[in-house]
């Protein structure tokens, strides 16, 4: 669908008509529009509610329902605009400018509703279910019981029979099990050895566009005997240690007491990471217009120069040309006055009469052909002089 609209105004617009007639103005089939509308959560009319809306019968026209935190309010579009390549200023230039970001929902309103929409998360003592990518982990795990089996190396031990790493991963499958119910998408490596401790074991969920990484990862206890405990911490591997989101096995409640706050935060984090994106967006926008115009008078102010360039090119040219046939004249005039001068003088040269004319007649042919009158230069350049203005 390359019509973008919002979901208010598609929800409108596919209550207004029915779903066929709307498809057909968009250029789409209305199986696609109906996906569309499901992708963007936008309830459609029911099977027979034109018929039964022309025949005058009572209908219910089901209300929009508020953006899942997170997801976009744009739907459609074709996702092709360039800003790129060698007319990026002008593409830029008429771009307009969106308007500054409003929203229904204070941040408060937000949190409040994705706490509703979560519900209780609750951590299960076995994998049943287990989520696909917890499943493919617990499926590496027993091919490393197979190859601990052969080797009897600890390398190969199972890292989800027992332990700290059990734990960890069942906090993890249980964030991804709600993750998913919600429609969003959880990723993480699930190679072979890619979960072993001390390496990067990034997580992710992403909502709508937004993602939001974080990490179950063991800590050592300040305290001597006391327990590895798990913390999570919102952010890559690479930046836990600075986070301020922060979940963590304490003295009054293990971290997984924690997760319905957990994934409330990741629903919170998703939209304000939306919100950040359009107001960011816009002042991309902004800052791309305002080099297109830079770009555009640069190019306006190189093309006056290689203009002007080129004028003063011609004119030196002209000149050159003007001197040059100047002196061709000045040449052909010195020719003929030679000859005729020789020409006075003929009694004094040892020759017959016939072979001085027949030089004469090759001196004058010569003035000739390098007098730009007789040869027409002059007149050619003449017209180039009217025509160049």
């Amino acid at each position: 669908m390359h019509t973008e609209f919002t979901r208010k105004q598609l929800y409108d617009l596919v209550w207004s008509q029915p779903m066929r007639t709307v498809a057909a103005s968009l250029a789409i089939s209305d199986v696609a529009l109906a996906k569309h509308c499901k992708k963007a959560d936008i309830p459609v009319p029911e099977r027979g509610y034109w018929a039964r809306k022309q025949a005058g019968k009572p209908t219910i026209q089901i209300a929009l329902p508020p953006r899942f935190p997170g997801t976009s309010d744009r739907v459609g579009g074709s996702g092709s605009n360039s800003y790129w390549g060698a007319d990026w200023a002008e593409k830029v230039k008429e771009i307009a400018v969106p308007p500054v970001p409003m929203f229904d929902e204070d941040m408060a309103s937000v949190e409040q509703r994705a706490r509703k929409l979560v519900g209780e998360v609750r951590c299960r003592r076995t994998f049943e279910p287990a989520h696909p990518l917890v499943a493919k982990l617990l499926a590496r795990d027993d091919e490393r019981r197979k190859d601990f089996a052969k080797w009897r190396s600890d390398y190969y031990a199972p890292r989800y029979d027992a332990g700290i790493e059990r734990r960890r991963l069942l906090i993890i499958n249980a964030l991804f099990l709600t993750a998913a119910r919600l429609g969003c998408r959880p990723s993480m490596n699930t190679s072979k050895y890619g979960q072993d401790a001390g390496t990067e074991r990034d997580i992710c969920v992403t909502v709508g566009r937004s993602h939001v990484h974080f990490t179950v990862e063991p800590i050592k206890s300040k305290k001597e005997g006391q327990k590895e405990r798990l913390r999570l911490a919102f952010g890559a591997a690479r930046d836990r240690e600075n986070s301020n989101r922060v979940w963590e096995d304490s003295d009054e409640r293990q971290l997984e007491g924690g997760l319905t706050d957990v994934l409330v935060e990741i629903l919170v984090s998703a939209e304000l990471s939306y919100r950040g994106g359009l107001v960011r967006h816009r002042e991309w926008i902004i800052e791309r217009k305002r080099a297109a115009e830079a770009e555009l008078r640069r190019r306006q102010e190189e093309a006056e120069r290689k203009a002007r360039e080129l004028r003063e090119r011609l004119e030196r040219e002209r000149i050159r040309r003007l001197l040059s046939q100047a002196r061709a004249l000045d040449r052909a005039n010195q020719i003929r006055a030679y000859v005729e001068s020789a020409r006075l003088r003929v009694a004094e040269i040892p020759m017959a009469q016939a072979e001085f004319e027949k030089w004469a007649s090759w001196a004058q042919r010569e003035a000739d052909r390098i007098d730009p009158l007789k040869s027409g230069t002059i007149a050619q350049a003449i017209r180039e002089h009217c025509d160049e203005g």
